[in-house]
């Protein structure tokens, strides 16, 4: 019995050792990855779909969260339905928060908080996409600014989607601007623009406002009767280049050739030296009836429009890039 003990032992060990050969093998091979999807050029970024259901959806989620004034609880939901649905797309989020001193009574400090997501690029140099998502306050009427700040915002999402795995030839900065709307009725003074604002005199005192090549605001642009005008202040290459961009994909009903003059969001960097563009439709309605009312909802937005405004910017950028790229550096 011993002997045959003996002989059973010696098989097992050298199956144990077998088997350990075997596993010591299996861990030392690399483990099978699916292939890494190679990230589009920007000569393909006209190429990427952008998927206007998916912004309409934004711009619903957004008008559900209700009035969304700076420093409302509505307006904070708001914030972290975006850094969820730009989180998902693998993108890091960057919370800029800043004391605004308003001349509000009721809320003579209000804190705001801007949102950049960045998707950096080959050279050196920031090419910033931008839009409000701040509604205007009012003390009685109830605001859902389904196309001010609702639109615009939910396209910029779904930019940011359909670029986030892009590798464009600058870097490209997607900011969530608060605290556009003024805080005590009418547009007067310092009281507006707080996030855009804000920015710009965070990068002067970074020393980093030189890296800014280019801005382009998007506001008010679901509209079922698209009309997007040329801002007298804005850059003029930059409006050739979007202008054309449209027109080439068939839209130059929509970006027409009138003249109107805008302060927005994009002023501050203008006024900064920065080439900036406001894409934007200042006609909401007949005789603009439905801008800043209560009126501004859901059923007055159109995906359609927002397709034309996504898939205009997207083929606005590898010719902006050009541009950058082919202007002499002071």
């Amino acid at each position: 019995m011993r002997k045959s003990l003996n002989f059973l032992f010696n098989i097992s060990l050298i199956f144990f050792i077998f088997a350990v050969s075997n596993l010591s093998l299996a861990q030392n091979k690399p483990l099978h990855q699916e292939p890494k999807p190679e990230l589009p050029e920007e000569k393909n970024l006209s190429s990427i779909k952008f998927d206007s259901k998916r912004a309409f959806e934004h711009v619903r989620k957004q008008v559900e969260f209700g009035p969304r004034c700076a420093g409302s609880p509505a307006l904070k939901n708001t914030r972290t339905y975006l850094i969820n649905q730009l989180s998902s797309y693998g993108l890091s989020v960057k919370q800029d928060s800043f004391q605004a001193h308003t001349p509000n009574p009721r809320f003579p400090t209000v804190e705001m908080v801007n949102l950049i997501v960045e998707i950096p690029g080959k050279k050196d140099g920031i090419v910033i996409l931008a839009s409000h998502y701040d509604t205007k306050w009012f003390a009685e009427e109830h605001f859902l600014g389904a196309n001010d700040g609702g639109s615009s915002t939910g396209v910029l999402v779904e930019l940011a989607r359909t670029l986030s795995k892009s590798k464009p030839e600058y870097t490209l900065w997607l900011v969530f601007f608060d605290g556009e709307e003024a805080m005590n009725g009418e547009w007067l003074g310092t009281d507006h623009t707080y996030g855009s604002t804000h920015l710009v005199n965070k990068l002067r005192t970074e020393g980093n406002l030189n890296k800014v090549k280019a801005m382009i605001l998007l506001d008010m642009i679901g509209d079922m009767n698209l009309t997007v005008r040329r801002d007298s202040g804005s850059t003029l290459w930059l409006k050739d280049i979007i202008w054309n961009s449209a027109a080439k994909l068939s839209y130059d009903k929509n970006f027409v050739n009138e003249i109107e003059d805008i302060e927005d969001d994009h002023t501050p960097f203008l006024r900064a030296g920065i080439p900036a563009v406001d894409i934007i439709d200042f006609e909401y309605g007949e005789d603009n009836e439905y801008w800043h009312t209560e009126e501004d909802t859901l059923d007055k937005i159109s995906p359609k429009s927002l397709q034309i405004v996504g898939e205009t910017v997207l083929h606005s950028l590898p010719k902006i890039f050009n541009h950058l790229s082919s202007t002499p550096k002071l």
